[in-house]
C-alpha cells in the first residue's frame, strides 16, 4: 500500500506541476526537501537519539531500570492476576514498562516481543489473545512517560522554542491514557464477545509449547556507599529548592539569579529575562518540564558513578546504539 501511495504522490506532482507550468518549483522543491530531511531533521535527530540512548544506558547499567521494575511488581500482581509473580513473563513486562517511562524505547521494544512470547506459554488457546496479553498491549501502548525523549527530539530537530515544555503535560496525559486503557480492558474482558468459550480451552500440544525465555539483566552494579547516598540526597535537594523556590516566590527567584548573574558574568552579558508569573499550577507544570531534562542529565551519570559504573565508556556504548537507531 505504501508503495502505490509513494508512487502516487510522486506522480501527480509532476504531472501537476507540468499542467500548471511550475516544474522548476518542483525541481527546487524535491532538492530543498531532501536537504532539509538529512540536514535539519536526520542528522538532530540522530544525535539526540545518541544522547538519550547513552544516557539512559547509564540508567540500565547502574540497576535503576531494576529498580523501578521492583517498585512495579506489588501492582502488576493486581493487573495480572493469571500470571504468576514467579514467571518469567512477570519480569519481561516490568522491564518493558519501567524502560519506556525512562524512555528506553530500544530496549523496551525486545522486552515487549519477549514478554509476549512468555505469557503464550500460559495461553491455553494459543493464537488467541489472553486477558493479560491485551492488559499488557493496552499499558504498553498508553506507557506513562516520565521523559517522552523520541517527542523531544523531534521538537529539538524542528528548533521549538522550549521541546522540553511538554514533559510535564505528557506525564500527565499519558496517566491519563493508562488509566483509560486498563479500565476498558478490565470491562471489555467480561462481555460475552470477548469471553474465550470453555469448549475453546484444549490442551496444547508438545510441538506449539513455547518455554519461557530466562530474562537476561546487566551485571550487578557495586553498591552504593553512605557518602554517595549524601551525595545523592544534595543533589535531589538541591533541585527540589530550585522547584519550590520558583513555585512559591518565582520574583524573588529571578531577582537572585539575576543579581548572581551579574556578580558572575561581565556586565556586557545581558541577564535572563524575567518571565511572566502565571498561575501556581501553570508555573508547577511549567518548572517541571524545565528541570525534569537538567535533572536526569545530571543524576543519571553521577548515580551510575557512585556504582562503580564507567560512565564514559558505557555512554559512548549507548551513543553507537542511538546513531545505529536513528539509522535504521
Amino acid at each position: 500500500m505504501l508503495n502505490y501511495l509513494w508512487l502516487a504522490l510522486v506522480t501527480l506532482a509532476v504531472l501537476i506541476g507540468g499542467a500548471t507550468g511550475r516544474l522548476r518549483e518542483v525541481t527546487e522543491g524535491a532538492f530543498q526537501m531532501a536537504d532539509m530531511a538529512v540536514m535539519k531533521i536526520a542528522l538532530p535527530l540522530a544525535g539526540i537519539m545518541a544522547l538519550w540512548l547513552g544516557v539512559m544506558r547509564l540508567a540500565e547499567q547502574s540497576g535503576l531500570v531494576q529498580k523501578l521494575a521492583a517498585a512495579l511488581r506489588p501492582l502488576m500482581s493486581r493487573l495480572f492476576p493469571d500470571v504468576p509473580a514467579d514467571h518469567p513473563a512477570m519480569g519481561s513486562m516490568v522491564m518493558n514498562m519501567a524502560a519506556n517511562m525512562l524512555g528506553l524505547a530500544n530496549a523496551a521494544t525486545p522486552l515487549g516481543l519477549r514478554a509476549m512470547r512468555d505469557l503464550e506459554t500460559l495461553n491455553r488457546t494459543p493464537g488467541t489473545a489472553t486477558n493479560a496479553m491485551c492488559t499488557f498491549l493496552a499499558i504498553n501502548t498508553s506507557s506513562i512517560q516520565l521523559l517522552p525523549t523520541t517527542a523531544i527530539a523531534i521538537l529539538a530537530s524542528q528548533h521549538a522554542q522550549d521541546p522540553t515544555a511538554i514533559v510535564g503535560t505528557a506525564f500527565l496525559a499519558t496517566i491519563c491514557s493508562t488509566v483509560a486503557g486498563v479500565v476498558a480492558v478490565k470491562a471489555m474482558q467480561n462481555w460475552p464477545m470477548f469471553r474465550v468459550q470453555p469448549g475453546a480451552a484444549a490442551a496444547v500440544s508438545p510441538s506449539v509449547t513455547l518455554d519461557p525465555i530466562p530474562l537476561r539483566l546487566p551485571p550487578a552494579p557495586a553498591p552504593l556507599p553512605a557518602w554517595g547516598r549524601a551525595a545523592l540526597i544534595l543533589f535531589i535537594a538541591l533541585f527540589a529548592g530550585l522547584f519550590f523556590w520558583q513555585v512559591i516566590a518565582p520574583a524573588a527567584y529571578q531577582a537572585s539569579t539575576a543579581h548572581l548573574h551579574r556578580a558572575i558574568f561581565p556586565s556586557t552579558v545581558v541577564a535572563p529575562a524575567a518571565e511572566a508569573a502565571a498561575p501556581l499550577p501553570l508555573r508547577a507544570i511549567g518548572m517541571l518540564s524545565l528541570l525534569a531534562v537538567p535533572f536526569l542529565l545530571g543524576f543519571f551519570p553521577l548515580y551510575a558513578a557512585l556504582r562503580g559504573v564507567k560512565v564514559y565508556e558505557e555512554f559512548v556504548e549507548g551513543a553507537k546504539e542511538g546513531f545505529g537507531v536513528a539509522l535504521r
